[in-house]
């Protein structure tokens, strides 16, 4: 448990790897330092690369290897810059993989970041894996037993979308142009401009059909309340397909 906030990582020297698409790692970067940490970062492709500029990070790594050379470079990194703390988002990525086990054998921590725990507004931070990976208790007799704490306060964030569009395309554009220089980095699920038309559509359809449909809410939840099951799905390449 973290219990004195960024303060706890005074003095720590902090690696980050992928992060969250956008500038998140960044930001962090920028406070951790100003709480007296030594913050590194090691980049994939462009899109990495382009949200690494923050003169925050004490030193980038441009790894340009491929995979069976990564865990033997990630290594020499923990050893060489004498790493206290390793941060990342999503541990299901192959870099991720092939790094938690790296630092598991040195008995160096990992923070991983999740954004689907508690929704909307907040994005956790759980040590050494999320979700399967989780060493959160699964008996639900555990969680019974707790005794109910107060909610931490939230900042509402209203509607992500126009954010998530434009460092997703920001992003993915760098990894595209940068392919050159990162010719054997293989993504966790597609990377370039092909996904770049789904996203306007899927834009204008939002506000499409919030017009055209503006009536079957007050149906849902007056005339129909309590005659329907809702299912909700995984988006395709989720980590926990």
């Amino acid at each position: 448990m973290i219990t004195n906030g960024l303060n706890e990582f005074s003095g720590q020297r902090v690696l980050m790897l992928q992060g969250p698409v956008g500038p998140f790692f960044a930001r962090l970067a920028a406070d951790l330092t100003l709480a007296g940490a030594t913050v590194f970062k090691v980049n994939f492709n462009g899109g990495d690369w382009l949200f690494s500029l923050d003169p925050s990070f004490a030193g980038v790594f441009n790894f340009r290897g491929d995979l069976a050379q990564w865990p033997a470079y990630f290594d020499d990194l923990l050893v060489r810059l004498n790493i206290d703390m390793v941060f990342l988002f999503g541990d299901c990525r192959p870099v991720h993989v092939a790094a938690l086990r790296k630092t598991q054998r040195r008995g160096i921590h990992v923070g991983v970041f999740e954004e689907g725990y508690l929704r909307p507004d907040f994005i956790t931070l759980e040590r050494d894996g999320v979700n399967n990976n989780s060493s959160l208790p699964n008996d639900p007799r555990f969680y019974l037993s707790q005794v109910p704490q107060p909610l931490p306060a939230s900042r509402p964030l209203g509607s992500t979308y126009g954010q998530a569009a434009k460092w997703g395309m920001l992003y993915f554009a760098a990894a595209s142009l940068a392919r050159p220089w990162f010719r054997r980095y293989q993504h966790h699920r597609r990377l370039g401009f092909s996904d770049g038309p789904s996203w306007v559509v899927s834009f204008w359809r939002k506000h499409w059909y919030r017009f055209t449909e503006r009536a079957v809410m007050p149906r849902l939840v007056g005339e129909l309340s309590g005659r329907f099951f809702l299912v909700s799905l995984q988006t395709r390449g989720d980590a926990q397909m």
